[in-house]
């Protein structure tokens, strides 16, 4: 039977499934705010599209943003009234929007926004009106929605004007006569149009002239809308058009008599070339009242132009005409009393070919006020092939007579000055180092920055640099602003980076130093707390250890205490400093160790936080500068020292820090000057060395867990590893590997009959606690001594299980490292059990359930998806029973911390005098992962736990997720 949902679990269910599109940002072009009493103050906003067809606004009003629904999931339930044109198809609205843009029509209070969307169905028209309700603090919107456009866009873009007629500035002001340009972009197999509109309105009690054939649309209280004119459309790109954008007009005299406007619109899409389109307005008298004749109706969106049987040759022959005016459009003038009309012919300024992909946004700098006629405009373009260009006019030096202030329009041509990113991409590169392009750039407020964002997430900055010469010419003259913008050189600096892909595992280093995180975008991730002022520090990606051609799965440190050693078997006890052991969906095991570059990072980091660094003064000889990852190939390899490497080694980059690390922060009366990796440099100079490669399993890992031998001990570090079980007992046989030795020491079998999904050993390793998807749960337990043992490993056995464990799938199991015969168990049945390896009468054990619990959930039961002991516990009340700290993840990315009573009398006592746990804290729904809680990992007992007064203490807990974040948070923790 089909599942019947409820109206809030459908809107529930929708929101998981959807994603954000396209973003707009909303401000009324006014400095100065706004402080009439009574009346609304948006100022800003955003509006956002998503896949569903939903349209979202959040206005920014009194202090705190409000939102604001403009089409719901169900356009038939949207909250508010909302109004549809007549005959309009309400499903078009469900489709997935390519693009939007948002136009605030009211300068004054910005109560109305008009909104245009792009779809497969064509391009909609919203208005959104915010009006107040007497007798309430609330506020209601009222949407209006019509269709213009029935063929499928793939680009919007609203442009405001402040002229359309007027005779004069005085005239204008009165009317409040406006008109907004609307332009969209075709997705068409070919011959693809940009569509161009008009939207005349007025802001006064003044009505729009019938005779400009734009009756009113809408008609509110302080504002007038009229009727979309389609004009005609501009022909010349071959593929999609996805990305628009406009330059300001600009003031251009002919002979000191005639006053021209002039703007350009860049257009650009799939096809790789950028078009100019010059945008020339004149003002012309209209005589005897008669208004000039449109180019189309209003009814009209060039339907009739799509099946256009044009050669493409003869469209590219049309291309190499520039100046000519392909369209030309008569405005509406403001009322039948005006004698002037404006009048703009739209032409071919260049088109610019420099990219070998598509296109993905455009952006003009902003022009500075009052730079007189050497302000020429700049263009920044951000394209799939990696890079990010910057245009310019290169006037031509046979031209003396050039027109000021043409803006580039008199005879030059347009030229690349400056490209950054990663031309071409990086041979052997990671795929997390941006090899699919940039999807959007921007400038920085003052332009002195670039802003671009990766396909993956990354955000890259880049500053420009100018020698101490050049600083003192722009001083002295701000006219040469664009010279020094043509000789600037780009320096990329440290990016915002991280997942963008599920993090399915991650492992503090055992002295928490720092975080290593896998994620299925088959990276390995390094994050540490980099100081950015005196008091403060925030947690920055410094390294990628490992880049993989298959999709991570699990990772654990192994590394000990001591780095004078290698780890190798004749070296002496114990694992080095610096090692992990990963897994991917292959069937075998990697050992990485960190490279001498980044422990130097590392160093100078914990120099900035003004912390101890005794043994790491001495750097090991052992460790190899870097890695380098050659092509076609899934190990990374130390830096090579054979001349038949050279060729593969050079793209491991430079060797000397300061040629590949830019300044982050100054850190304020630090003299340490803190240098980390850019974003291109995170998937390239900071890999690690694959220095051994275990291989045994029969099919992808699963999961891994470690237990370190105590520094000194006459035992090995031992690593468990499960892989996916497909109907094959055998499968499921957990394998035990000596790192040291290279090689498996055990294998666990007869414990599972399906795949294990996860495992924790205790801390002093007598016990191996497994479970999985047959709601098992094993209690593998050490056997022999090591120091019976001739090599000195160790073997293990199953002593104890629970069958049905738990009603669903067990997906996470933790020892309490404090009492190592606790642990937790956590699954997809709601449930949280803590369970009590207890010694049998017959020399055996038990495993008996000591105590079982729901997190808190207002969805009723909600799977357990992740559960983790901290090292530390808390007193109780009595004295005797103690409690520990169990975090809790679920399956819907809420996080709990729990205090449970985990003394070794509480199996003993009865059901009504056992203590029950109790609710710590909740992490708040805005800090918390919105998907899947994967792992829950508590930040080792060091120095960074610090007890601020008896029963209280701070601590860091580590979480990832579904949601492609890793989230690190600081928890001030009480006693219950």
């Amino acid at each position: 039977n089909k599942k019947v949902l409820a109206r809030g679990e459908a809107v529930e269910d929708a929101a998981a499934a959807r994603s954000v599109t396209a973003l707009s940002w909303v401000s009324n072009g006014d400095d100065n705010e706004n402080e009439t009493e009574g009346k609304l103050k948006n100022l800003f906003g955003i509006v956002a599209a998503f896949s569903d067809g939903t349209v979202t606004s959040w206005r920014y009003n009194t202090n705190c943003w409000k939102e604001h629904v403009l089409i719901g999931h169900d356009p038939n339930t949207t909250p508010g009234e909302h109004y549809y044109e007549d005959g309009m198809d309400r499903s078009n609205l469900q489709e997935s929007i390519a693009d939007i843009s948002t136009s605030n029509l009211d300068d004054e209070f910005g109560n109305t926004w008009l909104v245009a969307t792009a779809s497969s169905k064509g391009i909609f028209l919203h208005v959104s009106n915010v009006v107040d309700v007497s007798g309430k603090e609330e506020v209601e919107e009222m949407v209006y929605s019509r269709q213009i456009g029935h063929h499928a866009a793939a680009s919007v873009q609203l442009q405001c004007q402040t002229n359309s007629g007027g005779q004069n500035k005085k005239e204008d002001d009165e009317m409040k006569m406006r008109e907004c340009y609307l332009f969209a972009g075709s997705a068409s197999p070919r011959h693809n149009k940009v569509w161009v509109y008009t939207i005349p309105y007025s802001t006064s009690s003044g009505h729009i002239d019938n005779n400009a054939a734009a009756a009113a649309w809408l008609s509110l209280p302080l504002l007038t809308i009229g009727e979309p004119i389609y004009h005609g459309h501009l022909m010349g790109h071959q593929d999609w058009i996805t990305c628009f954008s406009w330059l300001d007009q600009f003031v251009t005299n002919e002979n000191n008599t005639t006053e021209r406007k002039e703007s350009l619109l860049a257009s650009s899409g799939h096809d790789a070339k950028i078009r100019l389109w010059k945008f020339s307005s004149w003002v012309s008298s209209v005589k005897d009242g008669n208004v000039p004749e449109l180019e189309g109706e209003g009814d009209s969106d060039g339907s009739d132009l799509e099946n256009s049987d044009d050669d493409e040759a003869n469209i590219d022959d049309l291309e190499e005409e520039e100046g000519e005016a392909r369209l030309v459009i008569n405005h509406a003038v403001a009322s039948s009393g005006c004698t002037t009309a404006t009048t703009t012919a739209v032409s071919l300024e260049a088109l610019l070919l420099g990219h070998e992909e598509a296109v993905t946004s455009l952006t003009w700098r902003q022009q500075k006020k009052n730079s007189g006629d050497n302000n020429k405009p700049c263009l920044m373009s951000s394209s799939m092939d990696r890079t990010i260009l910057l245009w310019m006019v290169e006037e031509d030096s046979n031209e003396d007579d050039t027109a000021p202030g043409t803006g580039g329009g008199g005879g030059g041509v347009w030229v690349p000055i400056s490209r950054v990113g990663s031309a071409g991409g990086i041979l052997g590169g990671s795929i997390g180092a941006s090899l699919m392009g940039f999807v959007d750039a921007t400038f920085s407020p003052n332009a002195n920055r670039i802003v671009g964002h990766g396909y993956g997430g990354s955000i890259h900055f880049w500053t420009q640099v100018q020698s101490e010469k050049a600083m003192m010419e722009i001083d002295s003259d701000d006219a040469q602003d664009e010279e020094a913008l043509v000789t600037a050189r780009w320096v990329a600096d440290p990016g915002i980076t991280g997942h963008f892909q599920s993090v399915v595992d991650m492992a503090w280093d055992p002295n928490g130093e720092y975080l290593l995180t896998v994620s299925s975008d088959q990276t390995t991730r390094l994050w540490t707390e980099v100081p950015i002022s005196e008091t403060q520090c925030r947690w920055v990606e410094v390294g990628r250890p490992q880049v993989h051609g298959y999709d991570m799965t699990s990772i654990v440190c192994i590394g000990g205490h001591d780095d004078s050693n290698n780890g190798d078997a004749a070296a002496g006890d114990g694992e080095p400093r610096h090692r992990f052991v990963s897994g991917a969906d292959e069937k075998v095991l990697r050992v990485f160790d960190a490279p001498a570059s980044t422990l130097r990072t590392l160093r100078s980091i914990k120099q900035a936080r003004a912390e101890e660094d005794d043994a790491e003064n001495q750097q090991p000889s052992w460790r190899v500068e870097r890695a380098f990852m050659p092509s076609l190939g899934l190990s990374n390899k130390a830096t090579a020292d054979t001349n038949e490497d050279q060729e593969s080694s050079k793209f491991a980059g430079p060797v000397n820090d300061d040629d590949f690390a830019q300044t982050l922060d100054s850190v304020e009366g630090k003299s340490v000057e803190l240098k980390l990796p850019s974003e291109r440099d995170l998937g390239v100079t900071t890999l690690w060395p694959e220095t051994r490669t275990l291989f045994g399993h029969e099919s992808e890992l699963v999961c891994l867990d470690a237990y370190r031998a105590p520094s000194g001990a006459d035992q090995s570090t031992l690593v468990a590893s499960s892989c996916k079980a497909r109907n094959d007992v055998a499968s499921a046989a957990i394998r035990l590997w000596d790192c040291k030795k290279g090689k498996c020491v055990g294998i666990l079998k007869g414990g599972h009959r399906s795949t294990v999904s996860t495992m924790s050993f205790s801390r002093d390793g007598k016990y191996l606690a497994s479970s999985g998807k047959d709601r098992r749960i094993c209690i593998w337990k050490r056997v022999n001594d090591p120091m019976d043992s001739p090599e000195g490993g160790s073997s293990y056995e199953i002593s104890a299980a629970a069958d049905s464990a738990h009603k669903r799938i067990v997906w996470s199991i933790h020892f309490c490292p404090k009492f190592p015969d606790t642990l937790a168990s956590g699954s997809r049945d709601g449930l949280v059990k803590l369970w009590r390896v207890m010694e049998a009468t017959d020399g055996g054990l038990d495993l008996k359930e000591i105590l079982r619990f729901e997190p808190l959930s207002k969805a009723g039961k909600n799977p357990i998806t992740a559960v983790a002991f901290a090292e530390d516990i808390l007193p109780g009340s009595d004295g005797q029973t103690h409690y520990g700290i169990l975090s809790i993840g679920t399956e819907s990315g809420r996080i709990e911390i729990w205090a449970v009573p985990i003394s070794s009398n509480v199996a003993s006592l009865d059901k009504e005098a056992k203590p029950s746990p109790s609710l710590l804290c909740a992490i708040p729904s805005n800090d918390s992962h919105f998907d899947t809680v994967k792992k829950l990992s508590w930040r080792p007992a060091t120095d960074h736990t610090d007890v601020i007064n008896e029963g209280m203490m701070c601590l860091t807990l580590a979480s990832c997720g579904q949601d492609n974040g890793v989230r690190i948070f600081k928890l001030r923790i009480r006693s219950p």
